[in-house]
């Protein structure tokens, strides 16, 4: 099981999902995606895809408006 993270802060709808989507493509069942995100509305479209998809996701706010959202694909 592989491990990655992307460092998104500072970006905006709907870049955070576009890269979360090619990062995944390019990993494997069972391999972890690490995002950090500071605008809420990407968080939320993140979520959205990842139930929409069936992939597994848990979601920590690690500070003031910055979100860690860990990915397992499917």
């Amino acid at each position: 099981m592989a491990q990655k993270k992307l460092d998104l802060l500072g970006e905006v709808c709907p870049f955070p999902l576009f890269k979360t989507q090619a990062e995944l493509e390019q990993m494997n069942s069972g391999d972890v995606l690490l995002i950090e995100v500071d605008f809420n509305q990407s968080v939320r479209n993140i979520i959205k895809w990842c139930e929409d998809q069936g992939h597994n996701y848990e979601l920590d706010e690690t500070g003031q408006g910055i979100w860690l959202v860990t990915i397992t694909k499917k």
